[in-house]
């Protein structure tokens, strides 16, 4: 099952990868808390790396997939060699880079083949949606726009949703956002009539769709991502989301709906389960929102719903200055999480000790960042091998 190199990867490199042995034969892989998919379909199936059911899809994937935000037509060396170490989950967007993600991991395909990767992207349709109420907002009497802020601020300090902890803080405006969204909320039950959804869902994902597949040198999506969901009302109150993957659905060129939240990942995720549609998603998980995200990653591996981590060692740095962290975070992790290993392997570490999990998405920006995480999702042999 083991596919042709892309070229990148020595044995003298696999067994100089840098981790610890302990910390990766403890990574939970197919075995382990995982319902065997009735048909799994594999994807550049590796013997050292791991990989678990990204839930009703039956996709296996690898444990640790790779994001987009750095990936470039010039900068992509490392995700060959990820490939060849058995990385077979890739995640990108259209504006990452403005395009040139896109374009990097096109490369990459085309180098070592589509059929190695499960390539997926996502589509802005939410943040566009905001984006569009906001403007109807501004057109409002001031008395009526203090009247939906006042509702909106006492949701969030009833739900909690800017708990620190929940909330995450993984970049600057990261509040204000999930207020817009809330605001688009509001402004949809009074003015739903004056938004063209048509238009500014449906047609806006198609295109996008249709744009990206250009980019990335590919006739299909494995998964389509709606990017960005703030809150649960955005899922439940969308039926042309899924009119527009349906048509794509159709059409074979995309085979399964997904969405990616930063905010609110309980809740978001709750909701994406109910509506029966969506069938994965990539939600901030870490040490710091456990308690309000693991029952609900529970009922999606009862719901045989996919679930992909993401900023799972964001969360120690300062959302204003990423070389900088926070210290009472950094140190939190370090103890929770002892050992040898960097702090950012240890909240990929962490993250990957829950089989309610299909899998952790790792930003890397270059080889040595590769060699670092990536070892994190390997099997106990080779962990052994690397530390001979």
């Amino acid at each position: 099952m083991e596919g042709k190199s892309c070229g990148h990867l020595r044995r003298r490199d696999f067994l100089a990868l840098p981790v610890a042995a302990a910390a990766v034969a403890a990574v939970p892989g197919i075995g382990a808390g995982a319902a065997a998919a009735a048909e799994p379909e594999w994807r550049n199936k590796q013997s050292g790396m791991t990989y678990r059911r990204l839930g009703r899809t039956g996709l296996m994937v690898s444990s640790m997939g790779m994001g987009g935000d750095d990936i470039r037509p010039d900068n992509n060396d490392f995700v060959n060699w990820a490939v060849d170490l058995g990385l077979n989950y890739f995640d990108t967007a259209p504006h990452y880079g403005m395009g040139a993600s896109e374009r990097g991991y096109a490369d990459v395909v085309k180098r070592c083949g589509r059929d190695r990767v499960l390539q997926n992207t996502k589509v802005n349709v939410f943040p566009n949606r905001t984006m569009v109420y906001r403007r109807m907002f501004q057109s409002l009497e001031e008395s009526e726009q203090n009247q939906i802020r006042n509702k909106v601020m006492e949701e969030i300090a009833r739900r909690g949703l800017e708990n620190p902890d929940y909330l995450g803080s993984y970049f600057s405006g990261q509040a204000d956002g999930l207020r817009s969204a809330m605001i688009a909320n509001a402004l949809h039950e009074k003015y739903a009539a004056k938004f063209d959804r048509q238009k500014e869902i449906k047609a806006y994902i198609v295109n996008s769709v249709e744009g990206s597949l250009k980019a990335l040198g590919t006739d299909h999506l494995d998964c389509l991502l709606m990017r960005g969901v703030e809150t649960p009302f955005e899922l439940r109150n969308t039926p042309e989301v899924l009119e527009a993957f349906e048509s794509l659905r159709k059409q074979g060129k995309a085979r399964f709906l997904g969405f990616s939240a930063h905010t609110d990942p309980a809740g978001i995720l709750e909701a994406a389960i109910e509506t029966g549609t969506y069938s994965m998603g990539m939600i901030a998980y870490h040490f710091l929102n456990a308690k309000w995200v693991d029952p609900v990653l529970e009922k999606a591996k009862k719901a045989d719903f996919g679930v992909m981590a993401m900023k799972s060692s964001r969360v120690v740095q300062n959302p204003f200055n990423r070389r900088q962290l926070i210290p009472e975070r950094a140190r939190a992790l370090d103890k929770l999480v002892p050992g040898k290993m960097t702090l950012f392997q240890k909240g990929f570490h962490w993250a990957l000790q829950n089989p309610n999990l299909s899998g952790v998405v790792v930003g890397i920006s270059d080889m040595a960042m590769a060699k670092e995480d990536i070892p994190l999702a390997m099997t106990a042999e080779a962990a052994a091998a690397t530390a001979k």
